[in-house]
């Protein structure tokens, strides 16, 4: 009788154990802090609402401890947390992102990271101005008041600048939390 038919259960465990060793040792745990180098494939802006989903790739390699566990390429996905468009009179732009998952070996691994926030420039220090140029205009034909009023109208007129990201922006995330890759 031979070993096979004699312990058909413990060769078939020792066979699966050997077949996934090499699966297991290729696991690395990557630390909290590490930062992730990803460039954009789609465009983000705040204009975008909360919850948006967008695709990126990572820049450069992953390496840890000398050890490369993704490379450069591999896809990533990451979701627009909060963002917001300056108003016709006041506030500025704001957006904040962050990668929830990346893929490696054809698999999706959910991360964690930090935001990455970028807020524009005020859009009412335009329209105090615009307001200012209208009264100086309209005091040079003899009505401040009405110089002040279209000065006002201009400046509710332009919104504040978006943040915009276009598709390549290169970004800085970082792990908040350890993740086994």
């Amino acid at each position: 009788m031979t070993i096979m038919t004699k312990y058909p259960t413990t060769f078939t465990l020792s066979l699966i154990c050997a077949l996934l060793m090499p699966v297991c040792a290729r696991a690395a745990t990557v630390p909290a802090g590490t930062a992730l180098w990803v460039r954009t494939l789609d465009e983000v802006s705040s204009s975008d609402k909360a919850g948006r989903q967008f695709a990126g790739r990572l820049d450069s390699n992953l390496v840890v401890k000398g050890k490369r566990v993704a490379s450069a390429g591999t896809k990533v996905y990451g979701r627009v947390e909060s963002s917001r468009s300056a108003g016709r009179a006041f506030g500025k732009s704001e957006l904040s992102l962050s990668i929830t998952q990346i893929v490696v070996g054809g698999r999706p691994v959910a991360i964690t990271t930090g935001n990455y926030e970028e807020s524009g420039p005020r859009s009412g220090r335009k329209t105090v101005a615009r307001t200012a140029a209208g009264a100086a205009v309209g005091a040079a034909f003899g009505g401040a008041a009405a110089g002040a009023a279209i000065g006002a109208a201009t400046g509710l007129i332009g919104r504040g600048k978006s943040v915009v990201a276009p598709s390549g922006t290169l970004f800085e995330f970082r792990l908040t939390q350890p993740v086994s890759l």
